[in-house]
């Protein structure tokens, strides 16, 4: 009884997927977990991996063709493998009353978000190995060269062409059509405040002595950690609305919002709330490391339940960001700078942070929005708890 192959969820905003490549052909025996295909998304290309063993009976959306979400778009029969150990094994036909059952799950590799490196490919030899021939190696893809020190996540803006048109890459396309979504469907409102970061600034320097710990501790993880603190205490803050009705989220899943070549991505932190500030910093330089790489995709792109958008090194005062659906708030972030403040009546000099919190009216009212960011800044204040263990 054939098993059939659907093309997979692989990103929150995903609806279909593109076949760039078969590495599988008609005919062929296929292991479980081997790769079968590579599957551009809107946010990355993947590389798709059998999920039950079988010969590959019929591919139903060739290269260059696009497929939904939850579609069909191969059959494996369940041939056996080949006495021989040989690749390839004729494929059995499926008689009309012997209705397919549906793969259970499929894994998916990541491969490339949409990043500024070149998208590399092994090539594929044009035909099968005769049976008792020695097997031909394909040549292996010229290696991408690691990213030089001190590379960040930046984007590398569109080359505008005077008095014509540009077609955009498809994540821009569907951040476009995402964003465009949740402002017109989504109610937003916004929060404002200011936060003193004097002594988060101090601590962040205490924890940079040499020998105090090998992790480099930045204001990006201290707001990771003061969030996934206070999260916790505000549920409603970390739900989610779904067709009339609110979802309430055990875990705190952060996603970062980071610009790259063409487009917005959100690589997620995941369970927050059980991560220390030093666990925080190193699962943040592995997503860094990976989106550098151009290797951030499925999981790693998928499950926010809040969003931070930090645009903390520009020259920023403060902005607002837009929710991403089906999230209930996403909080922007401007830069530290030195502002007069006034301290027991007295004029003074400190460290301050203004935030904005976007918020769906319909998860939330103004006075849970200003609760909410008044727990923050508090934590944020006073940030030597934050040094104690997640939960």
């Amino acid at each position: 009884m054939p098993t059939e192959i659907t093309m997979p969820k692989l990103s929150d905003t995903m609806e279909e997927g593109t076949i760039l490549r078969w590495l599988k052909h008609e005919g062929e025996y296929v292991e479980k977990g081997e790769l079968l295909a590579e599957v551009e998304t809107d946010k990355a290309d993947m590389e798709l991996e059998a999920s039950a063993s079988g010969t590959l009976a019929e591919i139903r959306v060739k290269e260059g063709q696009s497929a939904a979400v939850g579609a069909v778009f191969a059959l494996l029969s369940e041939a056996a493998a080949p006495a021989d150990g040989g690749g390839r094994s004729s494929a059995a036909p499926r008689p009309e009353s012997d209705p397919p059952r549906r793969a259970a799950a499929q894994s998916a590799t990541p491969k490339s978000a949409a990043l500024s490196a070149p998208r590399q490919q092994a090539p594929l030899p044009p035909h099968p190995t005769p049976p008792g021939a020695p097997p031909t190696e394909a040549p292996a893809p010229p290696p991408v060269p690691p990213p030089a020190p001190g590379t960040k996540w930046t984007a590398q803006p569109l080359q505008p062409v005077p008095g014509g048109q540009q077609a955009l890459p498809k994540l821009r396309l569907a951040v476009a059509k995402q964003m465009a979504a949740a402002k017109r469907e989504v109610p937003h409102f916004y929060v404002t405040g200011e936060i003193d970061m004097s002594e988060a600034a101090r601590l962040r320097a205490a924890l940079a002595t040499p020998g105090t710990i090998p992790e480099r501790i930045t204001f990006t993880h201290i707001l990771i950690r003061a969030l996934a603190v206070t999260l916790r205490k505000h549920p409603r803050v970390n739900a989610s609305w779904s067709d009339g009705s609110i979802t309430y989220h055990e875990d705190v899943h952060i996603g970062i919002a980071v610009a790259v070549a063409d487009g917005l991505i959100a690589p997620v932190v995941r369970s927050c709330q059980r991560l220390s500030l030093r666990q925080i910093a190193r699962a943040v330089a592995e997503l860094v490391h990976q989106a550098q790489q151009g290797h951030v995709g499925g999981e790693g792109l998928t499950g926010a339940t809040f969003t931070l958008s930090n645009m903390g090194m520009p020259d920023i005062e403060e902005f607002t960001a837009v929710i991403t659906p089906p999230q209930a708030a996403v909080l922007a972030v401007g830069s530290i700078k030195e502002r007069p403040v006034v301290r027991d009546g007295q004029l003074a000099v400190a460290k301050t942070m203004r935030v904005t919190l976007s918020v769906d009216h319909r998860v939330l009212n103004g006075v849970e929005a200003g609760r909410f960011l008044e727990d923050l800044k508090r934590t944020l204040e006073n940030p030597l708890g934050l040094l104690l263990e997640g939960d």
